[in-house]
Parts: structure tokens; sequence; C-alpha cells
């Protein structure tokens, strides 16, 4: 068992917070932007995939998604065997907790997540309650669905109804306030249960780690109020346009895959809209962020990772969701603060992979070595489906595995 001093760690995970979406002075995140003031930045985070399952395999293990076998998203279980920074913390004497969610094992309809506690136990977990994504949340069961039932019977009827008319004819981008009551729209709920597990834990000998894994920023565009509309008189930026060498790309890149999936593009309007939405739900975030920081017992003594598992189109070159080598879709969110090690913001423009920097700081809040961009590789690796970006402080190349060259650029 650790030692009185021996960090805590509170580990906090976004779904699809764009790694650049943080420092613009319109956005109001007050408790991230004091946060990052005091504690090492990756501006430049890599997510191992611009896909969730990979990339959430790959930030628990450490591995790379070719490696467990999964490039893109698809039914995929992560074996209860696999290299968990988790396990390891749990091994060295922390106690060990997750609330929100994971997608290591299929979210498919009609599943029970609470059936999948048996894998998070093996992967090192003491206690979990977890939940699914946005979407998934239509089709399986958990704690909180069964708190929406409670609520109101067949609400989970009405949510799914509410997302299939979401996404009717192919037009995602439809904004407008979730349907779910406040306390039980997923990020405010997960928010709640994670700052009453630090109000209970209080003080303590034992050193914990408890992984807070909000399924926001992911769409739909339903930011609820009162967040709804706070940033639609900003002037937010906006969408890069697309590079013109897409077209020239042959129609096995994922690239081109997804200008061929959004030629149905939608208005600058409505790109601006879901924008706007999107820096909405960042504040909501910020929020619940803001009630963890007030519940912690000892704020001396914890550490704090804030990471997300890859970026949001967000209409840029037209396109949304993920699912490319693109800036907006590959860059992560990514800074750890040390009590008492760092008071003022410590920025690295170098880029660096997010699983690398998640096994790095797992290392800094054990005391084994201090998380330092002088350890981190010169380039960092990305794999999607069947291509790999390779990328440094001046170039980005993307190949497929035949080694044939997709498109490069040049960041300078």
């Amino acid at each position: 068992m650790g030692s009185p001093r021996t960090l805590h760690w509170l580990l906090v995970s976004f779904d699809q917070w764009r790694g650049d979406w943080v420092e613009r002075p319109e956005l109001k995140l007050p408790n991230l932007k004091r946060l990052a003031r005091r504690s090492l930045v990756a501006e430049r985070c890599i997510t191992a995939s611009p896909q969730c399952v990979p990339a959430r395999a790959s930030w628990l293990t450490g591995l790379w998604p070719s490696d467990l076998g999964v490039t893109r998203n698809t039914d995929f279980t992560l074996p209860g065997s696999s290299p968990s920074f988790v396990r390891s913390m749990q091994q060295k004497g922390w106690e060990t907790a997750l609330i929100g969610k994971t997608h290591w094992h299929p979210h498919t309809a009609g599943v029970d997540l609470r059936d999948k506690n048996e894998l998070l136990e093996q992967l090192g977990f003491d206690k979990a309650v977890e939940i699914a994504g946005p979407r998934a949340l239509a089709e399986v069961h958990c704690d909180l669905t069964d708190a929406w039932e409670d609520y109101q019977p067949g609400l989970q009827d009405r949510y799914r109804e509410d997302l299939e008319e979401r996404y009717h004819h192919g037009a995602p981008w439809r904004v407008r306030p979730s349907i779910l009551p406040h306390h039980l729209y997923p990020d405010i709920w997960v928010g709640e249960k994670a700052s009453n597990w630090l109000k209970r834990k209080g003080k303590c000998e034992r050193p914990w780690l408890l992984w807070v894994s909000f399924p926001g920023p992911h769409e739909p565009w339903d930011t609820p109020r009162p967040w709804a509309g706070l940033h639609e008189k900003f002037q937010l930026p906006q969408a890069a346009p697309q590079p013109n060498w897409i077209t020239g790309q042959p129609e096995i890149s994922e690239c081109r895959k997804r200008q061929l999936q959004w030629s149905n593009t939608p208005s600058d309007q409505e790109i601006a809209a879901v924008r706007a939405d999107y820096a909405d739900h960042l504040a909501l975030l910020d929020d619940q962020l803001g009630l963890l920081l007030e519940h912690l017992a000892e704020p001396e003594r914890t550490a704090i990772t804030i990471v997300s598992d890859h970026g949001e189109l967000l209409g840029d070159g037209g396109f949304f969701y993920k699912s490319c080598f693109l800036e907006g879709a590959v860059r992560s969110l990514a800074m750890h603060h040390r009590p008492s090690a760092w008071n003022r913001a410590r920025s690295w423009q170098k880029p660096v992979g997010l699983s690398w920097f998640l096994s790095k700081a797992a290392e800094d809040v054990r005391g084994c070595h201090r998380l330092s961009r002088n350890q981190s590789p010169n380039f960092v690796l990305s794999e999607f489906g069947e291509e790999l970006l390779v990328t440094d402080l001046y170039r980005k190349l993307v190949m497929n595995y035949s080694g044939e060259l997709l498109w490069a650029v040049d960041l300078k």
C-alpha cells in the first residue's frame, strides 16, 4: 500500500473534444483554462486512431490498434489479460474506480453493460459504473437508462425516437436541446456520480485513481439549457476549407471516402450552428470539471490528467465526425497537473502520442518517472483502417500498409 503522501489521481476523459478548442478566448471554459495555467499541456497530442474503439483500446493498453487487431470501429472486446496502466496502479496499492464510458466491449442493442463488470475487474478496476455513448444509450441498458425509466417509463423509447428524427435523411447536423431532464443528461449524470464519489472518499491514507469518462461532447448536437445558446453570439473559428488535393485521392483513401460520404454538404449556417452547440457542450463539461475540482478533499495531493480520445471535424473540409487524418480529427486534448510541481503552464509544441502521454502520466503519478517532453519520440504515429499517419513538428505523411504514399502536408 502506498505511503500517506502517495498521490491520488483524478483522470478525466472526454469523447471527441478537439485538442485545439481550449485556449480560444471566446470559449467559456474557466475551470479548464485555470487548470491549464498550472499544468503541462501537450498542444499537439495525436490520437492512436481517429475513432473511438481503437483509440480507447490503445490508450488503456499502450499497444497500437493494429497490435490489438482493431483499426476502426467494430464489435471488439478488449481481452481482460491485456496490458493496463490501471491494473498496474491497482497492483501498486491504488484503489481504482471508473465512472462513465469505456467502449472496451461492444455496445450493441440489448446489451446490459453491467454484465461486463468482470472484464473491467480484470483490467484493474475495483469498482465501475459504466455507461455508453449518446447514440448507444438508445439501445443498451445500464444504471443511467434505469434512472431514465424510473423517472418516466418509456423515456428511453422517446430518446431513441428523438435520435432517429435527428439523423433522418442523412442530415445529422440538426441542433436542438436534449429531451432528457437536466439531471439525467449523460454528462451531468456522470459529473454528479463522480462528485459524490469524491465527497464520500474525503481524506484517506490509501491512494486512489478515479477515472471519470464523460461521453460528451460527442454528437448529437443536443446541449441542454442553460448552456444551449451560450456561444451563439460569439465569432467562433470558421471551419477550414476542404484541401484541394482530396479530389485527386484514390477512392480507397479515407479522406476521399469522407468527401464522398459528405457530398450532401451542410450550409455555412448549419456548420456555424453545430460549432456553436459544440462550444456550448464544452462549457457544460467545464462546469462538470469544476464540480469535480470543488470536491477534491486533498487537492495538494491529487494529480489531475485530462484527455480526449480524438477530435471532431466540425465542418472542416465540409466533413463532420472524425475517421481520417485531418488535424481536427486526430488532435486530442492532453494536459497533466502534478501538485507542487508546476505553478505555471508548460506547453509542448512538439507532437506527442496520446497513449504515450497517458502511460507516462501514470508513471509520473506512481513516482517512477516525471512526465517530460524530453522523453517523447521525435515523431508520432496514428492508425486508421488500412492507413498510417507519420507526423513530426514540421510535416504529416499518410500512407497505406502497402507503403504507397497517399498524401503529405508541410505544416509550416
